[in-house]
């Protein structure tokens, strides 16, 4: 084990040794000149903000300090409503879900019904039970499973 381990470090050392060199020949010949200390550097000046936004930050700094309190309380307001209304446009479409629902009641039978519920139900709960009697052998795995696609599929309600 130390053999492979030592062998790993080493040849991880050289691929990154050879692959971070870059011969000075490569590199493209930049002739700059330094600047006196005397000028200052040249700075790409920051972009001007609207009229409109000036005016209205003019318009803050002139409003009193409770003002500016009931402001910011309002614009917080405001925030918290727009992150939830897109928290609810997020809800998965239903022939996304159902998709999912199958494909998970096939691979893990417990989830794929929790998906298509959208909570722990009496359904997901005898999902899981079968599951893990399942894993005691492997010949009843089909049996959770065709339970979940039966939920997932609405034949069977147990709740």
């Amino acid at each position: 084990m130390k053999k492979i381990t030592t062998q790993f470090l080493s040849l991880l050392f050289v691929v990154s040794v050879s692959a971070s060199s870059v011969s000075a020949a490569s590199l493209p010949a930049v002739a700059s000149e330094p600047t006196p200390a005397s000028q200052p550097a040249a700075t790409t000046p920051a972009a001007e903000p609207a009229p409109e936004v000036k005016s209205a930050l003019e318009d803050f700094k002139n409003l009193s300090k409770s003002e500016k309190k009931s402001r910011l309380r309002e614009a917080k307001k405001a925030f918290k409503a727009l992150k939830a209304e897109r928290r609810g446009k997020r809800e998965m479409d239903d022939d996304v879900r159902l998709v999912l629902a199958v494909i998970f009641a096939i691979l893990i039978p417990p989830l794929g019904v929790w998906i298509k519920e959208k909570e722990l139900t009496l359904n997901t709960l005898v999902s899981l039970l079968l599951c893990i009697l399942a894993f005691i052998t492997f010949a009843l795995w089909l049996i959770p499973v065709i339970f979940s696609l039966l939920v997932v599929f609405d034949v069977i309600t147990l709740a």
